[in-house]
């Protein structure tokens, strides 16, 4: 959202992680706030309390390792902000107000929106010298990261180097070793059976199977349940009409087609043209269409007597528009010059969506616009009652009026209809010692974008043995294919070391020939990429082998080395930046950390536990 933080964005995230910073996540606190609970990490002596996290995650649950994170992500933004402070950085009252009035979405066609800057801090439960304070800090760490973003030299050998590498060549055959030609040599016996049966004992259970109780916390119903007044609905109508009812125009054009590229005397010409064009037009306007068909060197719309339907601002190249919008209806233009050529318009009729016409998405929006400020409090209303009557989802169900649901069984790998039940983060849930066996419930769990779910388990079938019977036949298979892919691998080497030996090998069988190059490795995996790649070839053809995740065995035949092309400018300036990139990002990393050494950082675990001081 705000623009001024793009030029280092991506060196910006390599820093601070993706929620850090206020464009990235709003509602980042002042670390400094007045709290009665122990602060989770102290940074120059400007402590990190738990509700900064929070701030910082915006109302999206998170696991234990994620809040971790997100602290850590705050400790950096906090060391930065000391180090632009001691060294005397400072952002004037100027450079912090061109910025918020650069943000997009405080704008109104446009133009910053002293409308729009109240309902964003509305919504997002600040005040205006709070969200400052915020921007503030977010420019000083751009101007601390300026210094070092981008300066990182990268020599013109380096770039060659590199070119060099991922542009070379090389024309390839493989001949495959599969583990099913060595199968039949396979021999598997009972007691081998069994023994792999009672090691790996656990891969042949039942899985854990459970049944859910759960509530769902979703925006969008939310939504639907708040009532919006027709004056509401009505002023945000006015506030947004050229937004959500644009007036369209229904334009006929002739066109004498002279492109921006065109000589002086061409352009001069089709101009000629055109003015001659528009004075039989005025003698006769009533032929517009039939001379659009005859003359106009605009191909889409010339068979349609020149008709090019209806428009919005915003659609066209601005002469054409600007003109096509002063017109009034039946009115013909005179020539207008645009980059493809002389024009002559007509406008045929004017339309705009009335009130009525888009009463309903305007209160659909208003709705989803309250339901975010109501969610946030909800999934707060909702953990915490999660959190104080973690035996029941009774309460929360109550309190939040939202429908207890009870799934079928589910086992960890499961795939349940209901995609809510599906997503990886309510199933871990599920199967974590808090919930299966304290019994406890989740924390809300997003599943999508405004959609909330707390899971807890109402019954739990533990993990069973399968008996041996059920399951030696697969047990066997398995015994054999291992077996048998490795009886390939030990035939592929012996094979290739007689291949680089220089000698015939036995039953040769290569496949066709391909080019490949790391830019484009084809069919090869990166393990068999690397392989080819890093075999030598000052004698050819040369020879590499590697094993696939399949128990396939493949010997690559290099028959043909191809250095890559000189590189072209564009190559080199794409090389540089991507090489000065990485660089940097590694040298930005090096930096924050070296400023632990120079600033006291003293973290907890978002656990509790005793300080550790860095």
């Amino acid at each position: 959202m705000f623009d001024f933080v793009q030029k280092n964005s991506l060196f910006i995230k390599v820093v601070l992680g993706g929620v850090a910073l206020t464009f990235v996540g709003f509602g980042v606190g002042s670390y400094t706030a007045a709290t009665d609970d122990p602060y989770l990490a102290k940074v120059d002596g400007v402590k990190i309390y738990k509700q900064d996290i929070e701030r910082a995650l915006n109302g999206r649950p998170a696991d234990a390792a994620t809040r971790q994170g997100v602290l850590e992500n705050l400790v950096r933004k906090e060391l930065l902000l000391a180090d632009a402070r001691s060294s005397g950085l400072v952002v004037s009252a100027d450079e912090l107000r061109r910025a918020i009035l650069d943000i997009p979405g405080l704008q109104e066609n446009g133009k910053f929106s002293k409308t729009q800057y109240e309902l964003f801090l509305k919504s997002q439960g600040l005040s205006a010298p709070h969200f400052e304070k915020m921007i503030g800090d977010d420019l000083l760490i751009q101007k601390q990261l300026d210094s070092i973003a981008g300066s990182s030299l990268v020599s013109n050998a380096g770039i060659e180097r590199v070119h060099q590498l991922i542009g070379q060549s090389r024309e390839i055959s493989a001949w495959v070793l599969r583990p099913q030609q060595f199968a039949t040599e396979v021999k598997i016996d009972d007691e081998a059976v069994k023994a792999y049966y009672n090691a790996q004992s656990k891969r042949y259970q039942t899985p854990d199977m459970v049944r859910a109780q759960y509530v769902v916390l979703s925006q969008d119903k939310l939504a639907a349940s708040i009532k919006v007044s027709d004056e509401e609905i009505r002023q945000y109508f006015e506030q947004h009409r050229a937004e959500l009812a644009p007036e369209q125009r229904r334009v006929a054009h002739i066109l004498i087609a002279a492109g921006k590229d065109a000589d002086a005397a061409a352009r001069t010409k089709a101009r000629e043209q055109a003015e001659a064009l528009l004075k039989e037009l005025k003698t006769n306007p009533g032929r517009f269409a039939e001379l659009a068909r005859a003359r106009s060197q605009d191909p889409g719309s010339a068979a349609q007597g020149g008709d090019l339907g209806y428009f919005a601002k915003g659609m066209m190249v601005k002469p054409f528009e600007d003109t096509a919008f002063k017109l009034a209806k039946g009115e013909m233009s005179g020539v207008v010059e645009t980059d493809f050529g002389y024009h002559i318009l007509r406008l045929d009729d004017i339309k705009q969506p009335d009130f009525a016409a888009v009463k309903e998405q305007v209160t659909a929006r208003l709705q989803k616009q309250k339901a975010t400020g109501a969610l946030r409090e909800q999934a707060e209303k909702l953990n915490e009652l999660a959190y104080q009557q973690a035996d029941s989802l009774k309460a929360a169900s109550d309190t939040l009026k939202l429908p207890l649901e009870t799934s079928d069984w589910l086992a960890r790998d499961s795939k349940p209809a209901n995609p809510l039940l599906a997503h990886p983060k309510v199933l871990d849930a599920l199967f974590s010692d808090d919930v299966l066996k304290g019994k406890h419930n989740s924390e809300a769990i997003e599943v999508a974008p405004g959609t909330l779910v707390v899971v807890r388990v109402a019954e739990h079938k533990p993990a069973a043995q399968k008996p041996l019977e059920e399951v030696a036949a697969s047990i066997r298979q398995t015994l054999t294919d291992s077996k048998a892919a490795e009886l390939a691998s030990e035939k592929g080497k012996t094979l290739l070391a007689t291949l680089k030996a220089g000698k015939a090998a036995a039953g040769e069988s290569w496949g066709p020939m391909q080019t490949v190059s790391r830019q484009a490795p084809v069919s090869l995996s990166r393990d068999a990429a690397r392989v080819v790649f890093s075999a030598p070839v000052a004698k050819l053809p040369a020879y590499a082998g590697a094993a696939t995740d399949t128990g396939d065995y493949v010997i690559y035949r290099i028959s043909k080395v191809t250095p890559a092309p000189a590189a072209k400018p564009e190559d080199q300036a794409r090389l540089r930046q991507m090489l000065s990139q990485a660089m940097s990002n590694a040298e930005a990393m090096a930096y924050v950390e070296s400023l632990r050494q120079r600033f006291k950082v003293v973290q907890r675990p978002i656990t509790g536990g005793e300080d550790s001081q860095q």
